[in-house]
């Protein structure tokens, strides 16, 4: 059973960017628990990554662009997680409404300090804000949005300002750029960390107090 202490925490896995477009995903794990956010149709949505008629991984890499679709049998699901495309089903499932309403994926949770988003296994708990501390919560979501564009890592220099929350680093240059790195969560490989680096939008934007 994974651990319950794991689900109701806050990891970091994105930002606004990387789910903007229609049936963008990005994955993680938290312990045992594989999570999924994605858009659907301009709507963005958390779930447990796994399908609810054989139990297979719905989406086996980090990130990408695709349906919400099962790679077992083929069903796909809506933003509420409720199976809408099941081939066959007149023969093999025979599913009417409510009976895809029951086999709806688990949802998860997603909430956003500015432009960064945060996923949890869980749907109930304290609150992103709540678990960051309003102090650091407001840092980071002023950072994000002064700090928009999106670049390749690069390595931080040792009297950058830094930064640390949940599995979220950042290191600052005052100014100049902003590194952001996710360690993989607890239970999750390295093909889940991320890195990368934001810039400021305009060339005379400063850093946020």
């Amino acid at each position: 059973m994974p651990d319950r202490t794991l689900e109701t925490r806050w990891f970091h896995l994105c930002t606004v960017d990387d789910l903007a477009n229609p049936n963008a995903f990005v994955t993680t794990r938290v312990g045992a628990v594989p999570l999924v956010a994605q858009n659907i149709k301009g709507r963005v949505a958390a779930f447990r990554n796994v399908c609810t008629h054989r139990f297979a991984v719905i989406h086996g890499e980090p990130s990408g662009c695709g349906p919400l679709r099962c790679p077992y049998h083929g069903w796909s699901f809506d933003a509420d997680g409720v199976p809408v495309g099941l081939p066959f089903n007149p023969t093999d499932f025979q599913l009417e409404a409510e009976g895809r309403r029951r086999l709806a994926l688990h949802p998860a949770s997603l909430a956003y300090c500015g432009r960064l988003a945060f996923i949890r296994a869980a749907t109930e708990g304290a609150s992103l804000e709540e678990e960051l501390g309003t102090e650091i919560f407001a840092r980071l979501a002023a950072l994000s949005d002064a700090f928009p564009q999106h670049g390749d890592a690069v390595e931080p220099a040792g009297d950058w300002e830094r930064i640390e929350d949940a599995n979220l680093r950042v290191a600052l240059a005052p100014g100049r750029m902003a590194v952001l790195h996710s360690a993989a969560p607890p239970g999750a490989d390295d093909r889940f960390s991320r890195s990368f680096t934001t810039h400021p939008a305009t060339a005379d934007a400063e850093l946020p107090a």
